[in-house]
């Protein structure tokens, strides 16, 4: 027997809808998306993880160390948009903080701040030669190369010692502006030079006690560790008295008689006034000194290097 089939009834089966799940897998897949990126978020930006605890500072001494460390402690301090921490390895910003250390610090020539992770910072620092110790007036400040003041008092005299800078007294009686360069750049230039190109010259050991009458003056008064003293000025150049006070006292005085001067004067071009002890000033015209000209290639080769 054939057994009829009734396809109306068989489409109905076929057509009955499917039962729906829960959870469909796009949206699980939604979900868990949702928490990882929360998550991550919560961990960049809100968690202890990225918070800078580890801060390592190099190129200064302890007493300066804290004062850094103090600086860029404040700037972690505190929220953005009271809620990210600033303290937040992602959103510290080092270029901001090393120009805030660089307007701050006259002493720092250079800093450079490295970001290690997960919560460390490494700080490396350069610090500006400091060139002499200017007084006047018994107020003392130390100039780096730039002309620039700090207070001697910010310094303890080991450091100074270490330091080998040469001293500046001005006898003149001017009270020294901190805030502004006391020392015209170009006489600043001529002291630092003195001491080396005078040896190289002569062979003369220059002390490192300067003074001048008048720091306006270009003048300078300098003893020798023999005890005499001789009298600079820069508007003669170094080059030309140099040559002076080997033109009139090492090749015309003997080693042993120059113990005897009082003072050698080189503050008239061409022309060395001389003094020994217990005796009178005597003048000695240096004729024919030629200074050698720098050429101007030569000088720009100076600069670069």
């Amino acid at each position: 027997m054939f057994k009829i089939i009734n396809h109306k009834e068989r489409r109905k089966k076929v057509d009955l809808p499917r039962s729906k799940k829960p959870f469909s897998g796009k949206w699980v897949y939604r979900l868990v998306a949702v928490l990882f990126f929360a998550t991550v978020i919560f961990t960049l930006f809100f968690s202890d993880y990225l918070t800078i605890i580890d801060m390592r500072i190099s190129g200064l001494n302890k007493l300066e160390e804290a004062l850094i460390r103090n600086a860029i402690e404040n700037e972690l301090r505190g929220k953005y948009a009271g809620s990210v921490r600033r303290d937040n390895l992602i959103v510290f910003s080092g270029k901001k903080t090393t120009e805030m250390l660089l307007a701050n610090f006259k002493r720092i020539k250079a800093a450079r701040i490295e970001k290690n992770f997960p919560n460390g910072l490494s700080v490396t620092i350069e610090k500006r030669k400091l060139t002499m110790l200017f007084c006047s007036l018994g107020n003392c400040y130390v100039l780096n190369e730039k002309g620039e003041t700090y207070g001697a008092l910010n310094f303890t005299a080991e450091e100074l010692e270490k330091e080998n800078i040469v001293t500046l007294n001005d006898s003149g009686g001017v009270q020294i502006d901190a805030e502004t360069s006391p020392l015209e750049s170009s006489f600043q230039e001529f002291i630092l030079k003195l001491e080396k190109a005078v040896f190289d010259g002569t062979g003369i050991v220059l002390k490192k006690q300067y003074e001048t009458p008048s720091r306006m003056s270009g003048d300078l008064k300098v003893e020798t560790e023999d005890g005499w003293k001789i009298y600079f000025s820069e508007s003669v150049g170094i080059e030309r008295e140099i040559l002076m006070l080997r033109t009139a006292v090492i090749d015309k005085i003997e080693k042993e008689r120059q113990k005897d001067l009082e003072y050698v004067d080189l503050r008239i071009a061409n022309k060395v006034f001389y003094k020994f002890k217990e005796g009178l000033e005597q003048s000695q015209a240096v004729e024919n000194v030629v200074v050698p000209e720098v050429k101007k290639e030569e000088k720009k080769e100076k600069k670069k290097k």
